[in-house]
């Protein structure tokens, strides 16, 4: 709030209200005196009425003082109030001030009136010692605050004013806080000498630091405005454009100007000049805020306006616009109302960015990542994501064809890029990429693809009806990439032929030409699988293509292989057999069986073997046959292994306690045996069973236990006789040990494998078998043990031939342990023939009663 150029303090007359009673005392006394002269009879009146009038005057004179001092004190209080401090000076004589200038800058001195200057900031200050003296000397600068010229004498420019005795500038004063705050100053001369110096001063200091703030914000918004690279525009309700910052009208130029003209409805297109934008547009819808443009890049305007309903709505999306030589352009949209201080908005601001060539780097950012900058194929990433869309279109197609996923390796590849350098490796690279893309197949619906995966590795993906169709399509595509590259050819061509093969450091088959420095013919290693054969995911799919990749490698590379369905089922089949073995063993599914081994001339209980069995919950109680070879080939052999001999050591233990002292046999499997702590782990079972005399346990061993290492077999097996255990050569003559294997070990016993006892009556070549096995038990000093004795004429043939110890489904089938105990309790053993070629009425029907013949399946 600033005073008028001419206010100037109240006038001396209101300040002198005193000597109006004495002259209205003087008048009305003469007055009085001329009336009693003419008339004697006024006289007495008028020494009445002189008093009254003189008090008279001295009130009203009174009334008039305080009611100047009141209008004073409103002045003073209405210029504190608006922030005005107010001073006048007589140079050299007297001063006068506001409390309000007094307290911002101290009182004045009458010797020197300007001393206040010593505050203001030095910039300001420079300034105004130029132009004061000036002034109170005779003829003035100022500076009008009011329009532009006033802008400019708040920054500090003073200006010829039409009324020379003034002077309008803008200061900095400090303030408490330390910095400084702008004020306005006006100095008027009120009154000048003859020769025009100064004779009274009045003096007006505003404080407009926030019209300063309010300057500057507004300088910063229009600067904002106009040097915005985002094009912003100022619209109505209705979208028609009123103003607009020069980024958007060069942004309307450049889609509006020819041959880039934006083609409008009636397929005309707009003049392309500022002037001629600004006439064209202003006052019509902004672009593109129309609503056929907003519909043509499938957006609402009925969405848009319900965005924008509420004060604070804003809305925001990507506009898609075709220019009139049809390069097309995208405009990120941004529309938001401008909130009115009362009442709904009047306004909105609309900003407009050209995302097209962000959106281009963008995408050639992303192509940078999906493609491979030497070849321009796909890579790994990019070949995934069409395998997993491809995979994607056969499920929803269903069958009709098949996928073949390859992975090709070229041979020998390394090796050349050691010889020529990087540049023609990179360059024979690119040859082959080319060759690759030039030889896949195209079709309507579909096509090949090929991408290089990584290093020398490329990945393929073809559509092929059969087995054989997928085979001759990479027999093809590997011919194509042994024909020669030349690398001092920039073209990648050479002739036909060859001169030859060699062999490089690696061992890799190369051209003959290329180990001389010539042509170069590599070979290729091709891995494949074929979906939906193999009906894994992408991944999966990859993963098995790289198995096949590595056996044709490890079979000498240059050949074409596909993963073995087959195989990986199996070996997943395996997997989940041992598991569900590894959880009934947990779940105490397992058990073990014990089948007797009987005397056959006297019919004596010898011993027993313990047999595995599992309780399976569905199919009811299973031999070992039917789930024992899936654990040998597992990593549980020997932890199984292990839980058998506990078992069995525990079993003897309780037999041993309740009257029944057997001979026990177990098998030990070959993993059991070369488990590293085989042994340890034995003799700890052993000390954990004292009441078990070791002797009494034998552990059968297959043929194959020995062969592989015989020196770590009899190692083994002299650390067992150690502990006092006797060994067993279970299934002897079905393997092949030979007699100088079967001599290094320390073997107690032999057993003759049943499909040679069961077929022996029939078979004259088994017969001889077991004749001479039963001969060389002799010749060792082994004991020996006959399996598979199923009837009492094997029995008796076998103790012909000098084999009295047997066991067999014909003598007793493999028992519980309980059930086994009450079948010996109960048996008398009869007594021994007197012959030892008598038949045997007497052995097999000490068999248990109820107890079944027929082996368990």
């Amino acid at each position: 709030m600033s005073a008028p150029a001419g206010w100037a303090p109240p006038a001396s007359s209101r300040r002198l209200p005193a000597v109006a009673p004495a002259a209205l005392l003087v008048g009305a006394t003469a007055l009085l005196l001329v009336a009693g002269a003419v008339w004697p009879a006024w006289r007495t009146v008028a020494w009445w009425l002189l008093p009254l009038l003189g008090l008279g005057a001295v009130l009203h004179a009174r009334t008039l003082r305080r009611r100047a001092l009141d209008e004073r004190r409103e002045w003073r209080t209405k210029i504190d109030d608006a922030g005005l401090s107010l001073a006048q000076w007589v140079p050299g004589e007297s001063v006068s001030m506001s409390p309000g200038w007094q307290s911002r800058l101290g009182p004045l001195d009458p010797a020197d009136p300007l001393a206040w200057l010593a505050q203001v900031h030095a910039v300001d200050r420079m300034k105004l010692e130029e132009r004061l003296p000036a002034l109170l000397q005779g003829g003035a600068t100022t500076a009008d605050a009011h329009g532009p010229e006033g802008r400019d004498a708040l920054a500090g420019e003073a200006t010829p004013d039409p009324e020379p005795d003034s002077l309008h500038h803008a200061l900095r004063l400090p303030d408490e806080d330390g910095g400084w705050v702008w004020h306005e100053l006006r100095l008027r001369v009120a009154r000048r000498d003859p020769r025009g110096r100064a004779r009274q001063v009045l003096a007006s200091l505003q404080d407009i630091q926030w019209r300063r703030t309010a300057e500057e914000r507004q300088r910063m918004s229009s600067g904002l405005f106009q040097h915005l690279h985002e094009g912003l525009a100022i619209t109505d309700l209705d979208h028609r454009l009123l103003d607009a910052n020069p980024a958007y009208w060069a942004l309307m130029a450049a889609l509006l100007e020819p041959p880039a003209g934006l083609v409008i409805e009636n397929g005309d297109p707009t003049p392309h000049t500022a002037d001629a934008l600004r006439r064209q547009m202003l006052g019509h819808p902004a672009l593109p805020m129309d609503e056929a443009q907003l519909r043509r890049a499938g957006h609402d305007p009925e969405a848009i306006a319900e965005a924008l309903a509420d004060p604070a709505g804003h809305w925001q999306g990507l506009v898609k616009v075709r220019a009139a030589g049809g390069q097309p352009r995208t405009l990120r949209l941004t529309v938001s109302s401008i909130p009115e201080p009362e009442g709904p908005p009047r306004y909105r601001v609309l900003a407009l960015s050209d995302l097209t060539q962000e959106l281009q780097r963008q995408q050639a950012l992303e192509r940078l990542g999906r493609f491979d900058l030497l070849t321009g194929l796909p890579n790994e990433q990019e070949f995934l994501r069409r395998l997993q869309a491809a995979l994607q279109t056969s499920r929803q197609v269903g069958p009709g064809f098949m996928l073949c996923v390859a992975r090709v390796d070229l041979d020998g590849f390394a090796a050349f890029n050691r010889r020529h350098g990087v540049a023609r490796a990179d360059q024979a690279m690119q040859e082959l990429a080319r060759r690759l893309t030039l030889a896949l197949r195209q079709a309507p619906q579909w096509s090949d693809e090929v991408a290089r995966l990584g290093g020398d590795e490329f990945g393929l993906l073809l559509r092929v009806q059969s087995v054989e169709e997928a085979q001759q399509a990479l027999d093809r595509l590997v011919q194509v990439l042994r024909r020669p590259i030349d690398p001092d050819d920039e073209s990648g061509a050479v002739g036909p032929g060859s001169a030859g093969t060699a062999t490089d450091a690696e061992g890799h088959a190369v051209d003959a030409k290329d180990a001389l420095g010539g042509a170069l013919r590599l070979s290729a290693s091709v891995g494949a699988t074929l979906y939906p054969q193999d009906g894994g995911e992408a991944e999966t799919l990859m993963r098995h293509a790289a198995h096949a990749l590595y056996r044709v490698k490890r079979n000498g590379r240059d050949g074409v292989q596909f993963f073995d369905v087959e195989k990986r089922r199996s070996r997943e089949a395996q997997a989940q057999a041992a598991l569900r073995v590894q959880q009934a063993l947990e779940a105490g599914e397992l058990c073990l069986y014990y089948q007797p081994k009987l005397d056959l001339v006297s019919g004596a209980l010898l011993g027993a073997e313990a047999l595995l069995r599992w309780r399976h919950p569905q199919r009811g109680l299973l031999a070992p046959a039917t789930f024992l070879p899936t654990v040998e080939h597992s990593g549980m052999a020997a932890q199984l292994g292990h839980w058998v001999l506990e078992q069995a050591l525990e079993q003897a233990r309780l037999w041993r306690a309740q009257g029944l002292d057997l001979e026990l046999s177990v098998n030990i499997s070959p993993r059991h045996l070369a488990a590293p702590a085989f042994v340890p782990r034995l003799e700890a079972l052993l000390a954990r069973h004292p009441d078990v005399p070791p002797e009494r346990i034998v552990l059968e061993l297959l043929e194959s236990s020995a062969l592989d290492d015989v020196a770590h077999a009899r190692r083994l097996l002299t650390d067992c006789k150690r502990l006092g255990l006797r060994l067993a050569m279970d299934d002897f003559g079905t393997g092949y040990a030979t007699l100088s294997v079967l001599k290094q070990l320390p073997l107690d016993q032999l057993k003759i494998d049943r499909s040679f006892v069961q077929t022996m009556l029939v078979d004259a070549q088994d017969h001889a078998l077991v004749q001479g096995v039963i001969a060389l038990a002799g010749q060792f000093g082994c004991e020996l043990v006959a399996e598979g004795v199923e009837s009492p004429a094997h029995a008796q043939a076998l103790i012909d031939l000098g084999c009295h110890v047997g066991q067999g489904s014909g003598l007793c089938e493999p028992l519980p342990p309980q059930a086994l105990l009450d079948w010996a309790l109960r048996r008398t053993p009869p007594p021994s023939p007197a012959r030892p070629r008598a038949p045997l009425p007497d052995v097999l029907p000490h068999i248990a009663p109820g107890v079944p013949t027929q082996a368990i399946p």
